[in-house]
């Protein structure tokens, strides 16, 4: 009998230090409370006029059979054409928040045609 703190093959769970960083834990019930109890997001940008939304959050969980984790995701949402809505990995959260700002200046170059 396998023992519950043991994650299941294939998935790899992490939380972030006190500076943000991901940090393996191997505890899923630890896990899935400091997923609870934390602030997920950390960067959302509505854009009114369009209806668009971009949003930066901590995942926490990572396919154990890849290299890097992606333990930060940005998605778009509400695009008009809906191939555009796509998620963006990355594996730490100055990377995720510079790839937010690089998202959010091409949608609104997009949309004011500039």
């Amino acid at each position: 009998m396998r023992s519950r703190s043991v994650p299941p093959k294939g998935e790899r769970f992490y939380v972030l230090d006190a500076k943000n960083r991901p940090v393996e834990v191997f505890d899923r019930s630890e896990w899935s409370r400091w997923m609870a109890e934390n602030e997920l997001i950390f960067r959302r940008t509505l854009l009114e006029e369009s209806g668009v939304t971009v949003t930066t959050r901590f995942r926490g969980v990572a396919d154990a059979r890849a290299g890097e984790p992606a333990l930060f995701v940005t998605r778009i949402a509400g695009m008009e054409v809906r191939d555009n809505n796509e998620s963006y990995g990355a594996g730490t959260l100055e990377e995720a928040l510079a790839q937010h700002e690089r998202i959010v200046q091409k949608i609104l170059r997009s949309l004011t045609g500039k």
